[in-house]
C-alpha cells in the first residue's frame, strides 16, 4: 500500500467513525428527549377566549388534573369536553411541552335573540343555530326578543340545539337578509310557526308579519324592501300584520282606528 493510499483509507475511516458518532449521538439525544417528552407533566391549564363562560368551569369540565402526563392527554377529547359549556360553541387544545401548561381557547357563541318567560322576563340567550346560553352576570345584547319557548333551562343538553327549526331557520337567516335591526320579536306558536313583529317603522307602529313556510331568507329580503320602499313612505293609514305565506307576494291589512 503506498503512502497516499494509506492516508486515503486513514481519513475514510476517520469519516466513517465521525458519522457513527454523529449518529449515535443523535439517537442518544432522541431517547433524552422521547424520556423528558414521556415524563413531561401538566402544570397548569391556561384558558383563552372566554368573556361569558367562567375560566374554573372551563377547566372543570377538561378534566386535565396538575401534575397529569402530557403525552397522555388527548386534545380532541378535551376539547369535545369543553364544549359542553353552554356559552362555548368550540376548542382548540393545545400542550406547551416546554412550559408544561395545556393551552384552551375558546370561541364563545354569540346571541342572536332573547327568549323570555311568560311573564316577559329574560330567560336565556339563543345563538343563530339555536342553541341557549344562560343569562351572563353582566352585558346585554341587543337583539330580538324571541317569546312562546318553554323557559327550562334548555342548555343542560348541550348536544344539540333544543329550539324549533323554524325558529333555526330565522335566526340563521336574519344578519344576511339585512333586517336584524327591523325585527323586534319573535313569536313561537304551539305548532311551531313563526311570527314577526317589526320594530316601528315610518308612520307605522309595530307590525306582526307571518312568515309561513318556504324560503325563509327571500321572505325576509322582501320584508326589508317592503319596508323601505312602502313603510317609511306611506302616509295613508297604518298597517298593522304583513302577510308574507304567499311567494312573491306581500299581503296588507291596515289598522282598524276606532270612532
Amino acid at each position: 500500500m503506498t503512502s497516499e493510499s494509506a492516508n486515503t483509507f486513514t481519513h475514510r475511516i476517520l469519516r466513517l467513525a465521525g458519522v457513527a458518532l454523529l449518529v449515535a449521538g443523535v439517537g442518544a439525544l432522541g431517547v433524552l428527549g422521547w424520556r423528558w417528552r414521556a415524563s413531561a407533566t401538566v402544570d397548569r391549564v391556561a384558558v383563552t377566549g372566554t368573556q361569558h363562560a367562567p375560566p374554573d368551569s372551563v377547566r372543570r369540565l377538561a378534566r386535565v388534573d396538575s401534575g397529569a402526563v402530557m403525552v397522555g392527554v388527548d386534545p380532541t377529547l378535551v376539547a369535545d369536553r369543553v364544549t359542553r359549556h353552554p356559552w362555548v360553541k368550540n376548542a382548540t387544545v393545545t400542550p406547551h411541552w416546554t412550559y408544561g401548561t395545556l393551552t384552551v381557547a375558546v370561541t364563545e357563541r354569540t346571541p342572536a335573540a332573547l327568549a323570555v318567560d311568560r311573564l316577559g322576563g329574560p330567560a336565556y340567550y339563543l345563538d343563530r343555530a339555536g342553541y341557549a346560553m344562560p343569562l351572563p352576570d353582566s352585558a346585554g345584547y341587543d337583539v330580538p326578543i324571541v317569546r312562546g319557548l318553554d323557559a327550562d333551562a334548555p342548555w343542560t343538553r348541550p348536544d344539540s340545539a333544543h329550539s324549533p327549526s323554524s325558529l333555526r331557520r330565522v335566526l340563521a337567516a336574519l344578519p344576511d337578509a339585512g333586517v336584524a335591526d327591523l325585527v323586534a320579536e319573535i313569536e313561537v306558536g304551539s305548532d311551531d310557526s313563526v311570527q314577526l313583529v317589526t320594530t316601528p317603522i315610518g308612520g307605522h307602529d309595530a307590525i306582526s308579519v307571518r312568515l309561513g313556510t318556504g324560503d325563509v331568507s327571500k321572505k325576509l329580503r322582501t320584508l326589508r324592501a317592503f319596508a323601505r320602499q312602502v313603510l317609511a313612505r306611506r302616509t295613508d293609514g297604518p298597517i298593522e300584520h304583513i302577510d308574507l305565506r304567499f311567494d312573491g307576494q306581500v299581503v296588507t291589512r291596515k289598522q282598524t282606528l276606532d270612532g
